[in-house]
């Protein structure tokens, strides 16, 4: 079974969660498999493992979990372990998963004033120039915090560029991420860049808990991001190969990224829900059915399948399959998780990417299903 407030598994009979403490005896088992299909982080089809190169001795990992695939007999490290480790090459000092409890919460904006301060407090040391590049972001499309220090500020202004051109093109998408990070990673999470729906971030001081403050991030991998060298060479690899979109550049993982996030964005209209920032009894339900759509990909499936059709009404003479269809966009349009199942959001988040590179030269499978995303994104509010 797994805690209903932080994710991890603990033991049958348990009464409190080893980790955080919450009281688990009386929570319902089935909502606890809901949590934790919600903490699924849906990684960027830049994940370079999943090629099946031989640089690294042809592993497979479509999926990343975070902390909830520890095992309940390895002890978390306190958050004093965490903020004093000793950062190498390639890393960066911002810890992405701080959690906290008994906090004055109330409204949207005290979780985002609880957000932006751990990500402050975090980065005294960050260069000016830096903070002023994040602090346009921030401005400008509505993230609230982001922590790019220890990157090249030339790079960080061009993933700005990419930001820039998303949100000029999906003014409706703003307000939804909350956290845009460069995050320290195991050598077995060899991903490049992920986005996570869900974190839970802060429990209140009432009796209940409620409300929790939910995190929705982008995380950037510090051993690519911060290894521009790397980071090129693979995506450029990638792409010349066909696994990712032609013309895919260092930033562009950032855009595939994105993709995700706007199929969420629509996954959450479709279920009537304009923000999951706090969560409450009121709303934890369909936060947690969305959660699920998105892990099971029906929403993605569903908008892929309308693309499709819309491609065939006016292209009758086609005969391509659906897989076909998706399969022209590249090859991790059709990427497969450890049990061979299709990840379908994989396929828009690809669709999206390849149609921010190319524009109207993108591939006709890109181009009908962003214009099912955009039509799906575009309900914000309605």
């Amino acid at each position: 079974m797994f805690c209903k407030k932080c994710g991890n598994p603990v033991k049958e009979n348990t009464k409190f969660c080893p980790y955080c403490g919450h009281h688990v005896a009386v929570d319902n088992y089935d909502y606890n498999n809901k949590k934790i299909a919600g903490l699924f982080i849906c990684i960027c089809g830049l994940v370079l493992i999943a090629i099946g190169l031989v640089l690294y001795n042809n592993q497979n990992s479509n999926y990343y979990f975070s902390e909830v695939n520890r095992t309940p007999e390895e002890e978390p490290k306190t958050e004093e372990e965490e903020t004093t480790q000793t950062k190498g090459k390639y890393q960066t000092s911002i810890i992405y998963d701080h959690q906290y409890s008994g906090m004055e919460i109330e409204t949207e904006e005290d979780a985002v004033t609880l957000i932006q301060k751990d990500s402050t407090d975090q980065k005294n040391a960050c260069p000016k120039e830096m903070k002023a590049i994040e602090d346009r972001i921030i401005k400008n499309y509505g993230i609230y915090a982001i922590n790019l220090c220890e990157l090249d500020l030339d790079f960080a202004e061009e993933i700005e560029k990419v930001i820039d051109k998303i949100y000029n093109e999906y003014p409706e998408a703003r307000g939804y991420i909350t956290n845009l990070t460069l995050v320290n990673t195991t050598m077995q999470e060899n991903y490049i860049a992920a986005f996570m729906p869900y974190m839970n971030f802060a429990s209140s001081n009432t009796t209940d808990g409620y409300p929790n403050v939910i995190k929705t991030q982008v995380l950037l991998n510090t051993r690519y991001f911060l290894n521009e060298t790397r980071l090129e060479s693979s995506v450029k690899s990638s792409s010349a190969q066909g696994w990712f979109p032609k013309n895919a550049t260092k930033s562009s993982p950032v855009a595939h990224e994105f993709g995700h996030y706007l199929s969420f964005i629509a996954m959450m209209n479709s279920h009537g829900l304009d923000s999951i920032l706090l969560e409450d009894a009121s709303n934890e339900d369909t936060i947690m059915d969305i959660l699920v759509d998105f892990s099971n990909n029906t929403f993605s499936l569903t908008m892929i399948e309308e693309a499709y059709n819309n491609y065939k009404k006016d292209h009758p003479e086609y005969q391509g399959t659906l897989d076909e269809f998706r399969g022209s966009i590249s090859q991790y349009a059709l990427a497969k998780d450890n049990n061979g199942e299709y990840i379908y959001d994989e396929t828009i988040a690809e669709a999206f990417h390849d149609c921010y590179l190319n524009g109207e030269n993108a591939v006709d499978a890109s181009k009908y299903i962003e214009e099912v995303l955009k039509k799906y994104v575009s309900k914000v509010g309605e």
